[in-house]
């Protein structure tokens, strides 16, 4: 997954560092450039670092940048970076000219930050269950959360066979009216559809969930949809905190 992708030939030949882009437009129109073996003399290909470029017999080859976005993902696009049932994705809501991955998952109904990257052990770290990063949710479940279940959430349970670790309940509020119970929750790993097994298991249907926050990385900054480019601190920082060295 990890390769610069639909990018204009002259601009890949320019980024190789062989020469301009004006050069390299003169280049193909001289018939001096090949991808894949295949002589090229109209300008607009577009390539990736998959494919094999020649310019005057020199295979060229193109370092990729490494990007980290942060995505306010919306409710009904899938975390996926390769859906067979072709729906939106959260790669569609990012520039395309890098191909990126989704670095964890958002089940399809649930909203809230999500990174996305191509770097892989940037996403090893952000995922991987020996390392402890945190991530933070709003949730809204159907009837009241009880001291009992918030008791047993925090000490960690066990569900059809599957143990989850104990989680931190914060910011609780009921709705008499409605009978419906909003709070965060702190989560210290990411198994599949977590939250909403685990609440499920004790009667109290998941409405609304949305995560704000990945380590200390909150996304109060963005509208639902809406993304930004990581800057180096943050990720220096986001790894610093995955490894427990701040």
């Amino acid at each position: 997954m990890n390769s610069l992708n639909n990018i204009r030939l002259q601009k890949f030949i320019a980024m190789s560092g062989y020469c301009s882009r004006r050069k390299a437009e003169v280049l193909i129109n001289e018939g001096k450039v090949k991808v894949n073996g295949i002589k090229v003399t109209e300008q607009g290909m577009k390539v990736s670092t998959e494919d094999r470029v020649m310019v005057n017999g020199i295979i060229i080859t193109v370092e990729e940048k490494k990007v980290y976005y942060i995505l306010n993902k919306p409710r009904g696009v899938v975390s996926s970076a390769n859906d067979d049932k072709e729906r939106e994705s959260v790669v569609d809501l990012v520039p395309n000219d890098i191909r990126v991955f989704p670095v964890g998952r958002l089940d399809r109904e649930t909203t809230g930050a999500l990174i996305l990257t191509n770097d892989g052990d940037f996403a090893y770290y952000m995922t991987h269950p020996k390392f402890d990063l945190s991530k933070i949710y709003r949730v809204s479940v159907q009837g009241r959360l009880s001291y009992e279940v918030t008791n047993s959430l925090k000490e960690g349970v066990s569900i059809e066979g599957v143990d989850y670790k104990g989680v931190e309940i914060s910011r609780v509020k009921y709705d008499v009216t409605k009978d419906k119970t909003q709070f965060s929750i702190t989560l210290h790993e990411g198994k599949n559809r977590q939250i909403r097994k685990i609440f499920a298991h004790f009667g109290l249907p998941v409405l609304k969930l949305h995560r704000y926050q990945i380590g200390y990385l909150n996304i109060n900054d963005l509208k639902i949809g809406q993304y930004r480019e990581l800057k180096p601190f943050e990720v220096k920082k986001l790894l610093l905190t995955a490894k427990g060295e701040i």
